[in-house]
């Protein structure tokens, strides 16, 4: 059986609910980075949190749906300019993407999503929706840079989403190299400088040409 979507607490939550909420998913946290998957289990976020058992069986079905909220409530927000500089909005948007994964909370526990969605349908949908919301920004950058003439007519842009953010993913997950600001600059640049239409285009930061 599939379980059932975790939703955010609300404003008119119970007070004292919310508060055991958020000691039990901090303490997901805590043992999601410290441990990995197998240091999650109910039994240790009551132990670490002092929230009862019972209390968090209330609150969450299962382990997959405390797991799931766990890595929900670190989720990472990377805002998306549109200065009307292509290159420079993707460079800025990939940065702050790149320093999200490699700092904090986000991308020490996002490994251990990818582990358990190997073995459950819910945190494999979490996995692909947390994919298809951070994919959104930036893709309907790409497309609104394409209807402005700021990039080549006939672009896949679902494509080149993921030739510019993949690597992020593979440099901090796979083959564990370091990435950076300049690093980012050289990819994005790599990436789009031959489909921006203006050759004149040059990467920004902060608003100031390099």
């Amino acid at each position: 059986m599939v379980a059932s979507t975790v939703l955010p607490p609300t404003e008119h939550e119970d007070p004292r609910r919310a508060k055991s909420r958020s000691r039990a998913l901090t303490a997901a946290v805590e043992l999601l980075r410290e441990e990995g998957l197998q240091g999650l289990t109910i039994e240790a976020v009551a132990v670490r949190s002092g929230v009862a058992k019972t209390t968090i069986y209330r609150q969450f079905e299962n382990r997959d749906e405390l797991h799931l909220a766990a890595i929900s409530s670190v989720a990472c927000h990377v805002p998306m300019a549109d200065s009307g500089d292509l290159i420079s909005d993707v460079t800025e948007f990939c940065i702050g993407l790149d320093h999200k994964l490699r700092n904090g909370d986000f991308g020490a526990v996002l490994p251990t999503g990818f582990d358990g969605a190997e073995r459950s349908e819910t945190l494999a949908r979490m996995v692909h929706d947390t994919g298809l919301q951070r994919r959104a920004a930036l893709l309907e950058r790409l497309r609104s840079a394409e209807r402005d003439g700021e990039l080549i007519a006939g672009i896949d842009a679902d494509l080149l989403n993921s030739q510019l953010v993949g690597p992020l993913f593979y440099r901090r997950f796979i083959s564990r190299q370091p990435a950076g600001p300049e690093w980012v600059e050289r990819l994005v640049a790599a990436v789009l400088t031959p489909l921006v239409r203006s050759s004149s285009a040059v990467p920004v930061r902060g608003g100031r040409p390099r």
